[in-house]
């Protein structure tokens, strides 16, 4: 008699936590995530002693291309320090409001980088949005009161480019 009873338990003790990873993997997945960041090489660069080098032409742009619950993104002309490693990413959403940081891995170098690097957005809310991005520090830590950009994001424009 104990064993039938000790097996209905497990069973659904199981099927407890077997759905309770399942939402907790719907709640994950409902949240808009990068995927594909992808950054060139170091295009050009200048000491940081003659700042003049860099011609105002370069001046960078944010891109944001809507398809779906997809957006496609790219920086241009982002001005990194020459040890940057590599490029980074990272997205909030929350109430409206969708904030990208992007930062390097190093930041030690006397010399400046100019790079460009893309990634995708997947899951990107239905309505409209507020956009802030941010420039970060190696850690991806950032000043909340200066962002580099603010602003409405109408989607059913498809695709916004933006003065970085």
């Amino acid at each position: 008699m104990k064993h039938p009873i000790i097996l209905i338990i497990a069973i659904n003790l199981a099927a407890i936590a077997l759905s309770s990873c399942s939402s907790m993997e719907d709640a994950v997945m409902q949240n808009p995530y990068i995927s594909y960041l992808e950054n060139t090489g170091c295009l050009s660069h200048w000491d940081t002693d003659n700042a003049e080098s860099r011609s105002e032409v370069n001046k960078g742009s944010f891109e944001m291309l809507f398809e779906g619950q997809v957006a496609k993104c790219k920086f241009t002309s982002l001005e990194y320090p020459c040890d940057y490693e590599q490029v980074n990413v990272k997205i909030t959403y929350n109430e409206g409001i969708m904030i990208i940081i992007e930062y390097p891995s190093s930041d030690k170098a006397d010399c400046r980088c100019e790079i460009d690097a893309s990634f995708t957005i997947e899951n990107m809310p239905k309505n409209d949005l507020i956009l802030k991005i941010y420039h970060g520090d190696t850690q991806g830590n950032y000043d909340s009161a200066s962002p580099k950009y603010e602003g409405l994001i109408n989607k059913t424009d498809c695709k916004i480019l933006i003065p970085y």
